[in-house]
């Protein structure tokens, strides 16, 4: 299939865009909670996933285990998670949510869907399912392939 280069860019743009606004969006929305986006996305995985090993958090990030573990150690601090016996390897444990981390992801889920209805964006569901069900494939297929970098 043969695209433009110029649309690939300006994927590329778009995204980055994108995500730099939602992330900006939930470090305001969550601030008085306390929680920024990188320890937001660790609990929404954990809330999604279950039980993770701080390696495959890291994995799925795509950075070192160390930068999650800092962020991790804190969200222990706070009561948000807890870390647990995995039954697979001795040494990497089961970050678990806590209560606390279960409860606070449901507000924090609650006021992002909130302050999504009342931004009014001029998109149908149906858009927002067809984009999500499009970046799923194109992640999806970026994930299984290697690219000659």
């Amino acid at each position: 299939m043969s695209v433009d280069p110029n649309y690939y860019q300006d994927l590329f743009e778009e995204l980055r865009h994108l995500h730099n606004r939602l992330r900006w969006l939930g470090d305001q929305v969550h601030v008085k909670a306390g929680q920024t986006s990188a320890k937001r996305s660790l609990l929404m995985s954990l809330h999604r996933e279950g039980p993770t090993p701080v390696p495959d958090l890291a994995r799925e990030r795509l950075v070192s285990r160390q930068i999650v573990q800092t962020q991790i150690n804190l969200l222990i601090k706070d009561g948000l998670v807890t870390s647990k016996t995995n039954p697979r390897h001795k040494r990497s444990n089961h970050i678990v949510l806590t209560h606390k981390g279960k409860a606070l992801v449901e507000c924090m889920l609650q006021r992002e869907a909130d302050l999504l209805r009342q931004a009014d964006i001029p998109v149908s569901d149906s858009d927002i399912r067809e984009t999500i069900d499009r970046l799923r494939r194109i992640r999806s297929h970026l994930e299984k392939h290697r690219l000659p970098i």
